[in-house]
């Protein structure tokens, strides 16, 4: 129940996009602008609010930022490096290792810690957060640039990719809001509430948004077996990979590697299926994996908290 708990309105907000596109949203449209709006808008504000009301002291544990980057690390490389060498382009392959290691932390991970772990928790489920929705973003996101203005030589390329990512509000928004937090400075009412709001929207609309594109019958692109390989490393490997990182190597204090475990254990969230949708690169196998590792990580995590 739990589990349920922290995952149900996940699935209600994916089927209200799905009956929106059956009934009051037919055009093919409405999923690419609704997801434009999270992107450009809502999921900038999301991240500069992230990085502006970060607590660094708490945010401040190097073993465990160390377990939850290495254990996403561990997985995002190899994924990209195998889907490179099977013909994909360094675009798609970055979509592709999203999928496999990123972790839905903020709207599944931040309530289940709480209702499972305790308040004790927060603070690494928020690091988590960061190193997630920031950090592994950031870095397929600097590869879906790069390889967007590759081909003209090493120069060129980086002329075209360094004002591409300067002006990207993915990139722009999270930077902005490090400064604000290690400047010290508190935004006021009259721009934090609407940044707030907007914030809040993030999460939300994409789950629409997802409901709609994969109430989409004209997708015929939807790589079924390429979607449970991807979530198969998402629910299985990625969380047996996180009590190596947890355990054996850095010998974490039993709550922080509870945290780490649970953190992997996460189904894919919708940051690679906003980007995959953006950039028309994957869409229809990013939704797939979302999909697919939210439904069955109802069994898995139930099963990791009945165990421990």
């Amino acid at each position: 129940m739990l589990v349920l708990d922290a995952v149900l309105p996940v699935f209600l907000l994916i089927a209200l996009g799905a009956l929106a596109r059956r009934t009051c949203l037919r055009g093919g449209a409405a999923a690419t602008e609704l997801n434009r709006f999270v992107v450009s808008i809502a999921l900038p504000a999301l991240l500069f609010s992230i990085l502006a009301n970060a607590e660094w002291t708490a945010l401040a544990q190097p073993r465990l930022a160390l377990a939850l980057a290495g254990t996403a690390l561990a997985i995002h490389l190899p994924v990209v490096i195998v889907s490179m060498r099977r013909g994909a382009s360094l675009a798609d392959a970055s979509i592709d290792g999203l999928n496999a290691s990123y972790a839905n932390t903020g709207f599944i991970g931040i309530p289940l810690v709480q209702l499972t772990l305790g308040a004790e928790a927060l603070p690494g489920a928020g690091l988590s957060v960061v190193i997630t929705a920031c950090g592994l973003f950031a870095l397929a996101l600097l590869c879906i640039e790069a390889d967007r203005h590759r081909g003209n030589g090493l120069g060129r390329t980086l002329r075209a990719v360094l004002p591409a990512i300067l002006r990207n509000p993915l990139l722009l928004a999270p930077a902005l809001g490090a400064l604000v937090s290690l400047a010290g400075w508190r935004l006021p009412a009259l721009l934090a509430v609407p940044v707030s709001l907007l914030a809040a929207a993030a999460g939300p609309c994409a789950l629409v948004a997802l409901g709609l594109f994969l109430a989409d019958d004209g997708r015929t692109d939807k790589a079924p077996a390429a979607a449970w390989t991807l979530g198969t490393i998402k629910l299985l490997v990625q969380p047996a990979v996180a009590w190596l990182f947890a355990v054996p190597l850095l010998q974490l204090p039993p709550l922080q590697a509870q945290l780490v475990v649970l953190m992997a254990l996460l189904p894919t969230g919708t940051g690679p299926f906003m980007l995959a949708e953006r950039y028309g690169r994957r869409a229809a196998l990013s939704a797939r994996v979302v999909l697919i590792t939210t439904v069955l990580s109802l069994v898995t995590i139930s099963l990791h908290l009945a165990l421990h």
